[in-house]
C-alpha cells in the first residue's frame, strides 16, 4: 500500500514537472512570436503590417522612454495598461531592437525639472474626489532616441493614434536622409502658410516643409523629394520647365489644380482660373477639365441665410465612398470616404499613356449618378439640381499616373526667366542642360486645391486622403497602412425610390407578414399531428 502511494506520488510529480517544462516552453515560444487575434474590420485591436515591417527592419537599438505619472486620475486609470499593452506588442516584433523604460518625473526632483527641456509639458487635470473638484498636474509624454536623435510625443491622451504617432516617429528617428516636402504656390507665402495651418502641422511630423513661389521661377532644390503644385495661377514657362525638369530628375508630384476661383467675399460666386498648365499635363496624359462636378449622392454642408442656418446635401460638394475608390491602390483602398468641395473632373488621356508606355489609375469617383456642369456656375444650395439620367455616369475626381516620362520641353528651346524674376534670383541659365527623359515616378492630379486649406481640410476624410497620397509618393506605404485602418464614416448605400418604397413597405409589412406564415405553418403541423393521433 505504502509503495503504491509513493509510486502515485512520483507520478504526480513528474506530471506536474513535466506540465510545468511544456507552459515555459509555450511560454517562451510565444514570447518570441506575438500572436493577437482581431476580429474588427480594419485590425484597429492590433498593430498594422506597416508597423511589424518597420519594427523587423531595425538593425540597431531604439529606446522607448514613457514618463507617466504613477498616480493617474480615475478617467486615465486604463490608459497607462492600453499604453503598456501596445508597446508590448511593439517589443515582440522587434526582435529585441526595441528597449522600453517607464519613468515617473515625481520620483526625481531633477528629472522633473528637466522634463521641459526634454519636451514633455505637464499636464494639468480636473478630477472629482470626495465631492470635490480638484487640479492634477501629471505627464503623459514619450520619448524615441535613437543614436544622437530624440522625437518627442509630447501628451498622449488615448491610444487612437498612438501606433500611427510612435511609428512615424520610429521612423522619422532612424531615417538617415529627411524627407522634404516643399509646396509650389502662386501667392505670398504669409498668406499661404495662414490658410493651411492643419496640414503643414500634420506634414510637419514627418518631413521638412519648405514653400517655393512660383513666381519666382526658381530652381527645385534637389533636396526635394515631393512637390505640391498647389493652385496655380498665370504659370509661366519657365516654372512649368522647373516643374517638368524636377519630374524629369525622378522627383515626385501632386497637382491641386483649381480651374474654378471662388469670390472670398461671396463664396457662391465664380470665376475662371488661367492656371496655364494644361498642355503640360496632357504630355504626361492627364486633364483637369474647365467644369465642376457634381454628384447626386453628396456630402451634407452647413450654409447661413440671415439670422438662419440649414445642413442639406450639396451637389457641389461629390462625396466618393469607398466601392468607387481604386481597390489596387493603398492611397485610397482603405479609406471610407473623400468630400470634394467645388472640384473639376479628371480625364486620363489613354492614347497619350499608351504612347508613353505610362500606367493611368483613377484614385476616386462619383457616384454612377454624377454630372458635370460647364460654363456658368449657379452654385446657390437652394436650387432644384435636375439633369437629365442620360447624363449621369461616375465622373473621375482624383488620379495617378506613373512612368518614365518625357520632357514637356524635349524639342523647344530653355525658357528665359521673366525680367521679375531675373532681378530676384541670379540668371545661371547658361550653365543648364535639359534632362529630357526621367527614370519612373508618379504624379497626382485633383481638380481643386482648396480641400487642404483649413476651412475643408477634414482630418479623417480631406485629411487622410491628401497626407496618404504625400506618404506614398514620399515613403511608400511605410504609414499608409496605419494611418487609413481605422474606417470613422460608414455610408448608407444610395438607393432609388422605387428601392426606398420597397424596402419601406418590407419593414411596415415584413415582420407581419413573416410571423402570420409562421402561424400558419404551426397550426398546420399540430393539426396533421393531431390527426395521426387520433388515426393510432
Amino acid at each position: 500500500m505504502g509503495s503504491r502511494k509513493i509510486k502515485y506520488s512520483s507520478n504526480l510529480f513528474l506530471i506536474i514537472l513535466i506540465m510545468i517544462g511544456i507552459l515555459a516552453v509555450v511560454n517562451y515560444i510565444s514570447s518570441r512570436h506575438f500572436k493577437r487575434i482581431d476580429l474588427t474590420e480594419g485590425k484597429i485591436y492590433s498593430i498594422s503590417n506597416s508597423t511589424k515591417k518597420t519594427l523587423n527592419n531595425l538593425t540597431d537599438i531604439v529606446n522607448i522612454k514613457v514618463y507617466f505619472s504613477e498616480n493617474l486620475p480615475p478617467q486615465l486609470a486604463t490608459l497607462d495598461r492600453q499604453v503598456k499593452d501596445i508597446l508590448d506588442e511593439y517589443r515582440a516584433y522587434s526582435n529585441d531592437k526595441l528597449k522600453i523604460e517607464f519613468i515617473d518625473p515625481a520620483s526625481d526632483p531633477g528629472l522633473e525639472q528637466r522634463m521641459r527641456f526634454i519636451g514633455i509639458p505637464k499636464v494639468q487635470l480636473n478630477i472629482f474626489q470626495k465631492d470635490q473638484a480638484q487640479l492634477t498636474n501629471v505627464y503623459l509624454g514619450m520619448v524615441v532616441l535613437y543614436e544622437d536623435k530624440k522625437e518627442t510625443i509630447p501628451v498622449i491622451q488615448d491610444t487612437k493614434n498612438l501606433e500611427y504617432e510612435l511609428t512615424s516617429s520610429i521612423i522619422k528617428a532612424i531615417r538617415k536622409e529627411p524627407k522634404t516636402v516643399a509646396f509650389l504656390i502662386s501667392e505670398s507665402e504669409e498668406e499661404f502658410n495662414g490658410k493651411t495651418t492643419k496640414v503643414r502641422g500634420d506634414l510637419s511630423k514627418q518631413y521638412t516643409i519648405t514653400t517655393i513661389n512660383l513666381k519666382d521661377e526658381e530652381k527645385i532644390p534637389d533636396s526635394v523629394n515631393t512637390l505640391i503644385v498647389t493652385g496655380p495661377e498665370n504659370t509661366t514657362e519657365r516654372t512649368q520647365y522647373e516643374i517638368d525638369q524636377f519630374l524629369m530628375k525622378g522627383g515626385k508630384a501632386i497637382f491641386l489644380i483649381d480651374t474654378v476661383k471662388l469670390d472670398q467675399k461671396n463664396m457662391l460666386q465664380t470665376e475662371p482660373v488661367n492656371h496655364q498648365m494644361d498642355d503640360m499635363l496632357k504630355h504626361y496624359g492627364i486633364k483637369v477639365n474647365n467644369d465642376l462636378a457634381l454628384d447626386k449622392y453628396s456630402a451634407n454642408v452647413g450654409f447661413n441665410r440671415g439670422f438662419f442656418s440649414f445642413r442639406i446635401p450639396y451637389p457641389y460638394w461629390p462625396k466618393a465612398i469607398n466601392q468607387n475608390m481604386s481597390q489596387e491602390n493603398p492611397i485610397v483602398n482603405k479609406l471610407s470616404s473623400i468630400t470634394f468641395p467645388w472640384t473639376s473632373s479628371i480625364e486620363l488621356l489613354e492614347g497619350r499613356l499608351k504612347v508613353l508606355d505610362a500606367q493611368g489609375t483613377v484614385l476616386a469617383k462619383t457616384s454612377s449618378h454624377g454630372w458635370i456642369n460647364k460654363g456658368n456656375f449657379n452654385l446657390d444650395p437652394g436650387q432644384k439640381f435636375q439633369t437629365p439620367p442620360s447624363d449621369m455616369k461616375h465622373i473621375p475626381l482624383t488620379a495617378i499616373i506613373s512612368g518614365k516620362f518625357k520632357s514637356f520641353f524635349e524639342n523647344k528651346s530653355i525658357p528665359s526667366k521673366t525680367s521679375e524674376a531675373k532681378k530676384e534670383v541670379k540668371n545661371d541659365q547658361g550653365k543648364e542642360e535639359m534632362i529630357k527623359e526621367g527614370p519612373l515616378t508618379h504624379i497626382l492630379v485633383a481638380g481643386n486645391s482648396r480641400m487642404i486649406t483649413d476651412s475643408y481640410y477634414q482630418s479623417r476624410e480631406n485629411g487622410v486622403f491628401f497626407l496618404n497620397s504625400v506618404d506614398w509618393l514620399t515613403m511608400g506605404e511605410d504609414l499608409i497602412g496605419i494611418r487609413s485602418r481605422e474606417k470613422t464614416d460608414y455610408p448608407i448605400m444610395a438607393t432609388e425610390s422605387p428601392q426606398r418604397a420597397t424596402i419601406r413597405y418590407l419593414n411596415i409589412f415584413g415582420v407581419s407578414v413573416i410571423l402570420i406564415i409562421f402561424g400558419l405553418i404551426k397550426a398546420y403541423i399540430h393539426r396533421k399531428r393531431k390527426i395521426a393521433w387520433l388515426d393510432n
